[in-house]
């Protein structure tokens, strides 16, 4: 498997009418009655694939941990209005699954439409998926991603996240366009492993070699735990939303090391790997 582009949009909470202007600057795809959540995927796809050569049976894999929250809060203030009345744009808005298929839209592809969420560590759920589709050569070629609006308008957000360094709530939509051409590719993929304890992980860590490592919020709170280099330790750039590790990787690809990992624990302390090798 090789990454053969990426593409990272993190920004501080923005409008849908701002993502919206982005669009048409690039794209005649008409998303004006969409969420905000579907205008920043789309968005994100379509600069991913920049001049890209993908086929149209390309994979599509999403990741989120939140959805589309806005026009959720928006629907269920409708709901508990005195005269309760839900608009129907509104209610189709808070259905993710809709994204998958606008995205297909934009992309005129027909291949696999997956949405994904899994409490923290959703990008790694559905990176594990897309990595087994792989092995078993059900599908060679994908478009992965994170996706998750910035929740800094809900009062006391972090009381029902996990924001363990307390960073400002983002909006975030990043993503990997991966198959099996090893040619002008970013990186390979030489490993993706999961560990139900630390033990296991510290074993497997010994038996490879790396120049650099990234670390979830979880493995940074556990770090001590760890057996790396701490002079070896990516020092994150504030990606701070739901669906952060993917733009962490992308910043950890683009350094350009011989070799890379990055892990991400849940507060259980099981762990994903990744392992990058990349391509000179």
């Amino acid at each position: 498997m090789y990454i053969k582009s990426v593409y990272k949009q993190v920004n501080e909470n923005k409008s849908a009418k701002e993502y919206r202007k982005e669009l048409k600057e690039i794209s005649d795809i008409n998303l004006r009655r969409n969420s905000k959540f579907n205008v920043m995927a789309v968005l994100s796809v379509l600069k991913t694939l920049k001049n890209i050569e993908y086929s149209k049976s390309l994979s599509i894999y999403l990741a989120s941990e939140y959805g589309c929250v806005e026009d959720l809060l928006k629907v269920l203030n409708q709901i508990n209005c005195d005269y309760p009345m839900v608009m129907p744009f509104d209610f189709l808005n808070i259905n993710t699954n809709n994204t998958g298929f606008l995205i297909s839209q934009a992309l005129t592809t027909y291949g696999n439409n997956i949405n994904i969420t899994s409490k923290d560590l959703s990008f790694e759920k559905a990176f594990e998926l897309a990595y087994f589709d792989f092995k078993i050569e059900k599908v060679d070629e994908v478009l992965l991603g994170g996706v998750d609006e910035s929740l800094e308008y809900i009062n006391e957000h972090n009381s029902f996240i996990s924001n363990l360094d307390n960073f400002v709530s983002k909006d975030g939509s990043s993503w990997l366009y991966i198959n099996n051409d090893k040619n002008n590719a970013l990186a390979r993929i030489k490993h993706f492993e999961f560990f139900t304890n630390l033990e296991d992980l510290n074993n497997f860590l010994k038996t490879i070699d790396y120049k650099i490592v990234g670390l979830n919020q979880f493995a940074r709170k556990y770090v001590n735990k760890l057996e790396v280099n701490n002079n070896l330790i990516y020092k994150s750039e504030d990606n701070f939303y739901g669906t952060y590790s993917v733009s962490d990787i992308i910043d950890i690809l683009k350094k350009e090391e011989e070799s890379s990992i990055y892990i991400s624990l849940d507060n259980n302390q099981r762990a994903y790997l990744f392992y990058f090798e990349n391509i000179k």
